[in-house]
């Protein structure tokens, strides 16, 4: 695989109701059916079971389910900002259903997620290579695995074993990687008729944390936000985007995700609702798995000129930034990340094969050490290309 990059999910709180206790919300929107979109690429949906476990009930309808979910939040978030889309593009099977998967692991549950001293990057090294050897290669397909590798016992947050991680791998290819505790029945549903009243459903969940809240005994509607929307939100790295907390309750990058429910239970203005963020979404627009307008046969990806500063005081609040950036077709969108807030903090749409840009990018204040930033640029094509530098603070 090459130039992967993986990125662990956010895990800080996210406010949201009901209240245990309170009547369940009537729904105010249901996500459509998934249907088949007839791109050229398509996402590849797996569900992965190690040899000494037995697949959950029904797996291929919840995993539909859970991904009817997913795609909505991503059709909204585009279509709310003005670009045309209807959503993530799956693969069909022949009873005109989306196809899963089924991979069988040749290890046991703990040969994956390293079980007792539990590991996601564990779980990346042993799943992956096994999904792409009966499946293909990451660089050619963009992969959901919903794996089986969660273990029953106690766990400060969910269940031990989760896993939630994503990595983009080339313009069409990238992972997504998640634990399949969200696929059992008291949190996934076979239709989403039914998926929309767990959603609404706050009884507590004896024991259990959920990750964002944290709360003990977390309502069962929080732990299916955590588990859909990781699954939105890891699929976010896996096409390139990153992190962004500036709204940080509504962006889906940030953790907006947790709170996905709002969309569907409140009747909310588009600048309410669960999403990406305008840059993020605007990158979004340009994947070739996402926007109907991409040129496929253009393969050549943009070539980035950075300037920044090398060293900055700590107690900086801003860095002066400027690009020189160059397609060979058409110019897309281009993003930049600062590790000092974990955060996008600016972004631009471009028109034209060039483009120069210079900005300022408020940052929190700096510490002494190093201030890591990434500028990435798409183009018309899906293209990606990603320009990394550090800040010396001192």
């Amino acid at each position: 695989m090459r130039a992967l990059l993986i990125v662990i999910a956010c895990c800080g709180p996210a406010a949201r109701a009901p209240a245990a206790g309170a009547p369940a919300p009537r729904p105010v929107r249901v996500p459509p059916a998934l249907r088949e979109l007839g791109r050229r690429h398509e996402v590849r949906l797996v569900y992965f079971v190690p040899a000494d476990r037995k697949p959950t009930r029904a797996w291929r309808e919840k995993i539909t389910v859970v991904m009817t979910f997913v795609s909505d939040l991503y059709r909204t978030s585009l279509t709310d900002a003005g670009h045309r889309c209807e959503g993530l593009d799956f693969e069909f099977a022949a009873d005109g259903k989306p196809k899963v998967h089924l991979v069988r692991g040749r290890g046991k549950a703990s040969d994956y997620n390293g079980a007792p001293s539990y590991s996601f990057t564990k779980q990346w090294r042993t799943v992956l290579p096994e999904v792409t050897s009966a499946l293909g290669p990451a660089d050619r397909h963009l992969y959901v695995i919903i794996a089986e590798t969660y273990d029953p016992g106690p766990n400060r947050y969910e269940w031990p074993g989760g896993v939630a991680l994503g990595g983009r791998v080339g313009a069409v290819g990238g992972v997504g990687l998640f634990s399949a505790w969200m696929l059992q029945d008291m949190f996934c549903a076979t239709t989403v008729a039914d998926q929309m009243k767990l959603l609404a459903d706050a009884t507590p969940i004896a024991g259990r944390r959920a990750l964002g809240a944290g709360r003990p005994d977390s309502p069962r509607f929080e732990f299916i936000e955590d588990g859909f929307g990781a699954v939105a939100h890891e699929l976010g790295h896996a096409v390139g985007l990153w992190h962004d907390h500036r709204v940080d309750g509504l962006y889906i990058m940030g953790n907006g995700f947790r709170a996905l429910g709002r969309n569907y239970f409140r009747k909310l203005p588009p600048s309410g609702r669960v999403r990406f963020s305008r840059e993020n979404t605007a990158m979004l627009a340009h994947t070739r798995l996402l926007g109907d307008h991409v040129d496929p046969n253009d393969g050549a990806a943009p070539t980035i000129r950075l300037s920044y500063p090398k060293s900055v005081a700590p107690g900086t609040k801003a860095l002066r930034i400027s690009a020189e950036i160059t397609d060979d077709v058409r110019l897309g969108a281009s993003v930049f990340f600062c590790s000092s807030g974990d955060s996008v903090v600016w972004g631009k749409t471009h028109e034209g094969r060039t483009d120069k840009v210079a900005f300022t990018a408020a940052i929190r204040p700096a510490r002494r050490g190093a201030i890591r930033i990434y500028f990435g640029t798409i183009d018309r094509g899906g293209n990606f290309a990603r320009v990394d530098g550090t800040v010396a603070v001192r």
